[in-house]
């Protein structure tokens, strides 16, 4: 039984590749790699291309900026910052922070679809100064709202109310980021320009 185990590890011999395979192999994988290399170079020099990045900014949807009392549409909603004031909230025990005021945003929303829609003014406007920097919204200044922006707009109703925010104490201009969908990735957001004084 051993002889036989033996003679059949022995009679086994190694298989290599035959001189045509091995030429083929030695052609074929430089060949490869060249191809591999030209393909990128080509991706790369059509990314780089004018044309090519037109075409991707034309893809990214663009911010519309509006101003102060201008009137624009996203979706079946219609907006209009009516008006914006400040106010330190003195009287209240919940005034603003030093070198701080509170900046509140008066403005109407117009249902025009046919089914209601809900509104809600912590996620769906955002302010920032012309650095990027949100803005706080104040929670503090509930007092002095006239009305918040948040419920439902039925269908053809409008809403208006104010936003507010406390902000430094000094004359700057904001943006305000108006977010329809937060949750919806085709999200469309309008900004409008705002100059505190």
């Amino acid at each position: 039984m051993w002889k036989l185990a033996a003679s059949r590890k022995t009679g086994r011999k190694r298989r290599y590749c035959s001189q045509i395979q091995y030429c083929l192999l030695v052609l074929l994988v430089p060949m490869l790699i060249f191809l591999l290399g030209a393909g990128a170079l080509t991706t790369q020099a059509h990314t780089n291309s004018p044309q090519f990045q037109k075409q991707q900014t034309a893809l990214i949807p663009q911010q519309e900026a509006y101003a102060l009392g201008e009137a624009f549409k996203i979706g079946n909603l219609q907006y209009r910052i009516n008006d914006i004031r400040t106010s330190d909230v003195s009287g209240y025990d919940r005034s603003a922070r030093e070198d701080n005021t509170y900046l509140f945003i008066n403005l109407t929303i117009e249902n025009q679809g046919s089914t209601d829609i809900e509104v809600r003014s912590m996620i769906g406007f955002k302010l920032t100064d012309l650095f990027g920097k949100k803005q706080n919204s104040s929670i503090k200044a509930i007092p002095v709202f006239k009305d918040a922006i948040d419920g439902t707009i039925k269908a053809g109703g409008r809403m208006t109310g104010e936003l507010g925010y406390e902000v430094l104490n000094r004359t700057q201009t904001f943006n305000l980021m108006v977010i329809p969908d937060p949750l919806s990735s085709k999200t469309v957001i309008a900004k409008v320009r705002i100059l505190m004084q």
